[in-house]
């Protein structure tokens, strides 16, 4: 029997969380999680090279491709080598993008600081200029 908000229930105290109508999203990260990484190198760099070039598996399958190739003495896959270029042409971008990115960031954070607290500004600036 289906309620509605305005009909008279009396025992829907007695009703499991699903023993009525239902009607929700449900947001299914939690179905296929992602899989976390300690990252050797950048975080940034690494998760945009995955979401946006290629997943390590996809990666490691290229160069697995090329040295099995390579130990047999057969021919390089023209076509994994390919992919694999492309893919290193990209990250090559993604790093350049994202060193601007950090220094445009860090050039900001150092202006706002020496405009909202001027002596931390000098102070941080003789700190970095002692660690040369």
């Amino acid at each position: 029997m289906s309620t509605s908000p305005s009909s008279f229930d009396p025992l829907w105290m007695f009703r499991g969380p699903l023993g009525g109508d239902v009607m929700q999203r449900i947001a299914t990260s939690w179905l296929s999680p992602s899989l976390t990484v300690n990252y050797a190198g950048d975080p940034a760099v690494e998760d945009r090279v995955v979401k946006e070039v290629a997943s390590y598996g996809k990666q490691l399958g290229w160069l697995t491709e090329i040295a099995l190739a390579q130990a047999r003495g057969q021919p390089l896959p023209e076509a994994t080598l390919e992919r694999l270029e492309k893919a290193a042409g990209e990250i090559t971008l993604i790093k350049k993008q994202l060193r601007a990115s950090a220094l445009e960031a860090a050039k900001s954070a150092l202006d706002r600081l020496e405009r909202d607290d001027p002596a931390q500004y000098k102070n941080l600036l003789r700190d970095r200029q002692g660690h040369q």
